[in-house]
C-alpha cells in the first residue's frame, strides 16, 4: 500500500508542514486550497490546488472559476485554505479575499472546514486561523513530517521554490542558436519518405534503450531524438513511455530535451515531459511546464488541453486512457500489433 494512503494529518500546523510536499516545491505569496470529501466515516484529502495570491479585485472571478473549473468536474464537500504570505497587516493579511471565497463556496454547499495563516513554511514560523482567533501555534519542522518521510520513500523531491521548477526546464541557449542548430541537421539528413514514420519511432526507442543503459547521447543523436518526436505521430506514441519500464529513461531523456528545444519544437517534448510527470505523481512540474508552454507557443493544441485537464483535476487514470488510446491510433495507422515504447 502507498504510504501517502495512510497518513494522517490531524493538526493546522501538521497540514501547513505537509503542504511543500503536497505542492512539491516550498510556496511564497500563495493560497492554497486543499480538497476534502467525505468518505463513509472519514473524510480524506483531496486534490491540492496553488495560485498566485489573488488581488482583492480578482477574488470573486478566482471563486467563480473555481465553481466552474476543479470543483464542478470534481465536486468536493469541503476545504481548507491556505494563506502564506509575509505580507505586513494590522490583522491577518487578505480577509477579504477569505471572506469572498468562503461565502462564494458556501452558497455552492462547500463548507470551509479552515482558514489558516503562515508567513513562510518552516519551522517555528506562527500560523494562526482566521475563522477562530484562539487558534493559533508554530510550525514543526516541515522536512522531518511524515508526508516528507513518504515522499522520499518515493523517490520524489521537495524543490526550495517553484523557481527551481523552472530552472529544470531552462533552455540551455538562446533561442537563435538552438534553432540554427536544428537546421543545420535537418539539411544534411534526406529521409526515405516510405520510412519516414517508423524510422522516427526508431530513432526515439534507440535513445530510450541507450538512456535505460546508462550511456551518454551525443548532442547529434539528441537533435536527432528532437526532430523526430516534433513529428506528432510520434510524439502521440511516444507518450506511453511513462507506462512501460523506459520510464526512468523517458524522464530523463524529456528534460534532457527540453533543454535544447526551441520553437516550434518544444512543443512537442513539453507535452511529453507534462504527461510524464503527472503520471508519476510530479504535478508541480507538470503545470510548470504547460505554463511555460501556454507563455510561449499559446495556440499549441495538446499543450491547451492538457492544461485545461490538469486545472480540472483529471485523475491520472483517465490521462492513461487517454495516452493509450492515442497510441492505439498510431499502432493501427502503422498496422503494428504491439507499442514499441512498452513492449
Amino acid at each position: 500500500m502507498d504510504m501517502l494512503n495512510t497518513i494522517s494529518l490531524s493538526t493546522p500546523a501538521e497540514l501547513l508542514a505537509a503542504t511543500p510536499h503536497m505542492l512539491g516545491f516550498y510556496p511564497t505569496e500563495s493560497l492554497v486550497l486543499s480538497t476534502l470529501h467525505r468518505r463513509e466515516s472519514t473524510t480524506q484529502l483531496g486534490m491540492t490546488l496553488r495560485v498566485d495570491l489573488p488581488s482583492p479585485t480578482y477574488a470573486q472571478e478566482f471563486a467563480d472559476y473555481l465553481l466552474t473549473g476543479p470543483f464542478e468536474q470534481h465536486p468536493v464537500d469541503a476545504v481548507i485554505m491556505l494563506l502564506i504570505t509575509d505580507s505586513v497587516s494590522p490583522g491577518l493579511p487578505h480577509t477579504e479575499l477569505v471572506t469572498t471565497l468562503r461565502d462564494t463556496l458556501n452558497q455552492a454547499s462547500i463548507s470551509t472546514l479552515d482558514a489558516l495563516w503562515a508567513p513562510a513554511i518552516r519551522e517555528g514560523a506562527p500560523w494562526r486561523s482566521y475563522l477562530d482567533p484562539t487558534r493559533s501555534g508554530t510550525l514543526p519542522n516541515p522536512a522531518i513530517s511524515p508526508l516528507a518521510a513518504a515522499q522520499a520513500v518515493r523517490g520524489s523531491t521537495t524543490r526550495p521554490s517553484r523557481q527551481d521548477l523552472h530552472a529544470l526546464i531552462a533552455a540551455e541557449d538562446s533561442e537563435q542558436v538552438l534553432s540554427a542548430k536544428l537546421a543545420a541537421l535537418r539539411s544534411e539528413t534526406i529521409p526515405a519518405p516510405s520510412e519516414t514514420l517508423p524510422h522516427r519511432i526508431h530513432t526515439v526507442r534507440e535513445a530510450l534503450q541507450a538512456t535505460a543503459d546508462g550511456k551518454s547521447l551525443s548532442e547529434e543523436q539528441l537533435l536527432r531524438v528532437l526532430i523526430a518526436v516534433a513529428d506528432t505521430s510520434v510524439r502521440d506514441l511516444a507518450l506511453s513511455a511513462a507506462l512501460g519500464d523506459w520510464s526512468q529513461a523517458a524522464d530523463e531523456l524529456w528534460r534532457t530535451l527540453i533543454r535544447k528545444a526551441p520553437i516550434p519544437e518544444r512543443g512537442e517534448v513539453a507535452s511529453l515531459l507534462a504527461v510524464h510527470a503527472y503520471l508519476c505523481g510530479d504535478g508541480p512540474l507538470a503545470r510548470v511546464v504547460l505554463e511555460n508552454l501556454e507563455q510561449s507557443q499559446p495556440d499549441h493544441r495538446l499543450g491547451a488541453l492538457l492544461h485545461q485537464a490538469l486545472d480540472q483535476g483529471i485523475p491520472p487514470a483517465e490521462l492513461i486512457t487517454l495516452v493509450n488510446d492515442a497510441a492505439h491510433g498510431i499502432l493501427e495507422e502503422l498496422g503494428w500489433g504491439t507499442n514499441p515504447f512498452t513492449a
